[in-house]
């Protein structure tokens, strides 16, 4: 694993929005939060921009985006908020500067486009979690959620123990870490930015997806081997939509059940990851250990940053 940099007391953080336009009291409200801290934060100029949905042109993101990697007073980046549209950055940016800047990039949703992407091409690790304009302008940000946060900040590493579902009842597994969207990862299958996901743990989670379009993507995950690659699989919340398509919508549980039939790969369910607001982070690229009991505890083997 490429270890980080750490992210120093009164350091410097870097924000751009990737994927769709920023509501400026929301972000305004994310930067105070940082600063209150005592960080100092640069915002680029894809916060304030819009093109339809997007934050400005893929250009003018990707030229935001390695600013802040190639900007040596910039300690850590974080994505602004999800949304749609990081995708059409990657043929954009430079690897080579990212992988040699080992800066903590931050951010879940859309933003898995980039953070599957980047890993895919570098190796570089990065953390699924919430962002300046999505969980950090509320006030008082959700304290399971900024603990878990700060936690992980402090030591680059998870040691969560879980009551959920789990497919066993004891022993451990490892592998590394992939979280993110289940429908933007399935999108980027097959493009020069999809990683490798042999001996991985992918973490999944969506929102908003009617049941029969989630459970489409988990089919396709299946059927292009992504279980069969994998050592485990952790779901987390899958937010429904305002509005199914179909008027007999079956559960979350019962179109898991349908797609694990006649498999034996390790599996948790219900994690507390995803479009909540309790979600804890989870780190892409690093090896995690779980390990199953009466409860079941997730570990990282190793800390992300290079203390």
């Amino acid at each position: 694993m490429i270890k980080l940099r750490h992210l120093p007391e009164n350091g410097t953080i870097g924000i751009m929005a990737p994927s769709s336009p920023i509501e400026p009291v929301r972000l305004e409200k994310g930067v105070a939060y940082f600063e209150k801290r005592g960080y100092r934060v640069i915002v680029k100029p894809s916060c304030h921009a819009r093109d339809n949905y997007l934050a400005g042109s893929a250009k003018d993101r990707a030229k935001d985006l390695m600013q802040l990697v190639n900007d040596p007073d910039v300690d850590l980046i974080f994505f602004a908020r999800g949304g749609f549209g990081s995708s059409a950055m990657l043929p954009l940016l430079d690897y080579e500067a990212i992988k040699s800047a080992r800066k903590l990039m931050i951010g879940y949703s859309d933003i898995t486009a980039l953070e599957w992407g980047i890993f895919a091409r570098t190796g570089i690790p990065s953390l699924s979690t919430g962002m300046p304009a999505t969980d950090f302008y509320t006030d008082p940000v959700h304290p399971e959620f900024e603990k878990a946060f700060w936690d992980f900040m402090q030591t680059g590493k998870i040691d969560y123990e879980l009551s959920v579902p789990s497919s066993r009842s004891s022993g451990e597994v490892r592998g590394v870490a992939m979280p993110g969207t289940l429908s933007v990862a399935a999108k980027q299958a097959g493009s020069p930015y999809f990683p490798d996901l042999t001996g991985s743990i992918p973490i999944l989670e969506d929102v908003g997806e009617p049941r029969h379009k989630t459970e489409g993507y988990l089919w396709q995950a299946k059927l292009a081997g992504w279980l069969d690659a994998a050592n485990a699989v952790i779901f987390g919340s899958f937010t429904p939509p305002d509005e199914e398509t179909f008027d007999d919508v079956p559960s979350m549980e019962k179109v898991l059940d349908r797609l694990l039939k006649e498999t034996d790969l390790p599996v948790l369910r219900d994690v507390p990851y995803g479009h909540i607001d309790h979600k804890i982070p989870f780190p892409l690229g690093v090896e995690l250990s779980i390990t199953f009991g009466k409860t079941v505890k997730i570990t990282s083997t190793e800390s992300i940053f290079d203390f």
